[in-house]
């Protein structure tokens, strides 16, 4: 199978986050979060966006869309959030999913996202 010419019924795209809390930022990281999950319910073609938080502050956030332009609706909506969130806890990776076009992948470039293809499995 030539994984880029695969016909897999991937039809979402999304990306995972991961940062880490600065010390003594925890209550304040919460506010940010709690703010732009309320902002972000709003968006229709968010599908996913959900945080986990371990206790010495690593966060792994999963976002997933219904497709490229629920993901700009979104990305712009961060911009709102971007300065107070990435103060509380800066970003350390990035991974993009799906097959996201340039113009999608280029508004993440300051955390040079990895970009993995969609290769097996399933969706439901």
């Amino acid at each position: 199978m030539n994984i880029q010419d695969s016909n897999l019924p991937f039809e979402n795209i999304g990306w995972i986050v991961e940062a880490k809390i600065k010390e003594g930022r925890r209550e304040d990281f919460k506010v940010i979060v709690e703010e732009i999950v309320a902002e972000t319910r709003k968006e229709g073609g968010t599908l996913n966006y959900q945080y986990f938080v371990s206790d010495d502050g690593d966060v792994l956030v999963y976002e997933r869309f219904a497709n490229i332009e629920s993901a700009h609706i979104h990305i712009t909506n961060w911009d709102n959030f971007a300065e107070r969130w990435l103060e509380a806890a800066p970003g350390t990776r990035m991974v993009h999913l799906g097959n996201l076009p340039e113009e999608l992948t280029s508004r993440h470039a300051a955390l040079a996202p990895k970009l993995l293809k969609p290769f097996g499995g399933f969706a439901r």
